[in-house]
């Protein structure tokens, strides 16, 4: 299996980079004491950032918004998925525990303010792909498995190329039903990303956190994998 982003992504959109933490031989069941302080703590501290009053503004976000609108998008439709995740812990709302891979994920991307997601390798039947897509693709929403939609044309998409199934549609702004995590996955490929003012080392350290605290949380083996225009992409044996 190889995961890679298209070269034509980073041509359109040289300020992107993204760090790729696979994990391997995972316990992602339960709900440890520690996770969930974490998790709580961060969106603690989301409440209480003075720079997040206007979160659109904010430098990492409004960097994704930007992007959105170089896609034909309106960001306030289609809004980056940090942007939603700061907007719902600013209203109040504590995020759900789902289990502790998402939670690891979820803290972290509070702790950046950026975006960070997974999906689980045990359902990949190719290879996973950032690119552009052709509209043929499949998309099946999260939470609705009897659901499915088609991206745009032209739309950036994360996608498993044996069987089109689009992982993540508009990059990223939601997550598929294919590919969700579970307590059952064993093996993820969580990505990191990062799009200017964020750096590479930016983009590495955030990644240093997730892979840290999955082994620390789940047991396993982890791997980081930085992908730029120079290395795109990677095997996974």
């Amino acid at each position: 299996m190889r995961i890679d982003v298209e070269q034509a992504v980073f041509e359109r959109f040289p300020g992107f980079r993204r760090a790729v933490v696979v994990a391997k031989d995972l316990d992602n069941s339960g709900e440890p004491e520690a996770l969930v302080a974490l998790l709580r703590e961060q969106e603690r501290r989301i409440r209480e950032d003075a720079t997040l009053e206007d979160y659109k503004n904010h430098p990492h976000i409004a960097a994704w918004m930007q992007v959105f609108r170089d896609m034909g998008l309106n960001p306030n439709r289609h809004a980056p998925s940090i942007a939603n995740l700061i907007k719902r812990v600013r209203s109040g709302k504590d995020l759900p525990f789902v289990n502790k891979i998402v939670a690891i994920f979820n803290a972290v991307s509070l702790s950046y303010v950026g975006s960070c997601g997974g999906d689980d390798l045990g359902v990949v039947t190719g290879d996973l792909r950032l690119g552009f897509a052709t509209g043929s693709e499949t998309y099946v929403p999260l939470g609705q498995p009897d659901q499915s939609e088609h991206p745009v044309p032209g739309e950036v998409i994360y996608y498993d190329t044996g069987n089109g199934n689009v992982f993540c549609r508009v990059w990223c702004w939601k997550n598929g039903d294919t590919s969700k995590i579970t307590p059952e996955t064993r093996a993820v490929a969580i990505n990191v990303d990062g799009m200017t003012p964020v750096t590479a080392a930016d983009v590495l350290a955030k990644a240093e956190d997730v892979a840290t605290l999955v082994r620390t949380h789940c047991g396993g083996t982890t791997s980081i994998h930085l992908l730029d225009p120079e290395h795109p992409g990677f095997e996974i044996a």
